[in-house]
């Protein structure tokens, strides 16, 4: 029963992070939340560090696969910042939400970096990193959004995950 509802979980979060921006006006779609590594840092701060990196790397491999990324860019990101958070599993307070906030920025500055030294690194186009580098302001404000949210998405999956 567990293991079927894992499945329900992972695809309604891929429906919620790739379905829904679709229909969302564009300038919207570029400040979406990452309910994605949300549920890889609350699974990792509440499992501990190998649920969090086994996690981090389906959830990753799969946004890999669906989006025109770099390949394993997001599996690298996602993984690490799995690691990272379950690392804190049983050192901090987990159902306050400073301490999910803090965890989740390190998660989103972790990703953000690996992706941007990538395309610093390699480029898919000149474009792309003209956009990625004029439009990193907007990371900040990602960032932000992302960081508030936290506690909220925390509950809900709290609440799944208490009725496992």
């Amino acid at each position: 029963m567990n293991y079927i509802i894992s499945i329900l979980i992972f695809f309604i979060l891929i429906i919620i992070q790739f379905v829904i921006p679709k229909y969302m006006p564009l300038n919207i779609w570029t400040l979406y939340p990452n309910f994605i590594l949300m549920f890889v840092v609350y699974t990792a701060l509440n499992k501990g560090i190998m649920r969090g990196q086994i996690t981090g790397f389906v959830y990753g491999l799969t946004w890999d696969v669906l989006s025109t990324d770099i390949f394993g860019v997001r599996t690298l990101g996602f993984t690490i910042a799995g690691y990272l958070a379950g690392s804190f599993n049983k050192k901090l307070n987990k159902n306050q939400p400073l301490t999910q906030i803090i965890v989740m920025a390190i998660g989103l500055i972790v990703t953000h970096l690996i992706l941007n030294i990538t395309y610093v690194i390699m480029p898919a186009s000149e474009t792309v990193f003209v956009q990625n580098f004029e439009l990193s302001y907007l990371i900040i404000f990602n960032i932000l959004i992302n960081l508030f949210l936290t506690p909220f998405v925390f509950k809900i999956f709290l609440a799944f995950d208490r009725k496992n």
